[in-house]
């Protein structure tokens, strides 16, 4: 019975870490969240001088990674817990803690990170400015667009015309 409530707390360990990788941010141009609906947005025109494919990671440090690394930890001092007696059991619930929470921090920096485009446009007044956002549209070199400024700080642009 011991055997088979640890099993069941090992998996819905895992379930939650596998529910942490779904919790990468949505950067596409084309979704707005709920507080920008109905804010206004000042929107420029210019030219994309440059576009390239880059990665956007939320936390770059392992120890930033708390969530992941704290079901690692607990799914692996369990699973160590397993194993020997006494002084033994102690070791390997401690290594497997550690062993755990090192993967879980990993596991959750590499479900946060994305593809992203970054585009540098030349502004009808002459200055540049550098947007990231979601892969689609890929919009290309040369092409004319319209570059929004939102009051929180956020831009994105899309193709003029």
């Amino acid at each position: 019975m011991l055997a088979q409530t640890r099993i069941l707390t090992i998996f819905a360990a895992l379930a939650a870490l596998l529910a942490l990788a779904s919790c990468a941010r949505q950067i596409s141009p084309g979704v707005y969240e709920g507080g920008h609906v109905g804010s206004i947005a000042e929107t420029r025109t210019g030219t994309v001088q440059s576009a390239r494919v880059v990665m956007v990671q939320e936390d770059e440090l392992l120890q930033e990674n708390v969530l992941g690394g704290a079901v690692g930890g607990a799914v692996g001092g369990l699973a160590g817990s397993a194993f020997g007696k006494g002084w033994g059991r102690t070791a390997s619930t401690a290594g497997g803690a550690l062993a755990g929470a090192t993967l879980g921090a990993l596991a959750q920096r590499t479900a946060q990170r994305q593809q992203a485009m970054e585009y540098i446009v030349r502004m009808d007044d002459g200055g540049l400015v550098t947007v990231v956002q979601g892969l689609q549209p890929q919009i290309p070199i040369g092409r004319r667009v319209y570059v929004q400024y939102g009051t929180s700080g956020q831009s994105r642009i899309l193709p003029a015309g």
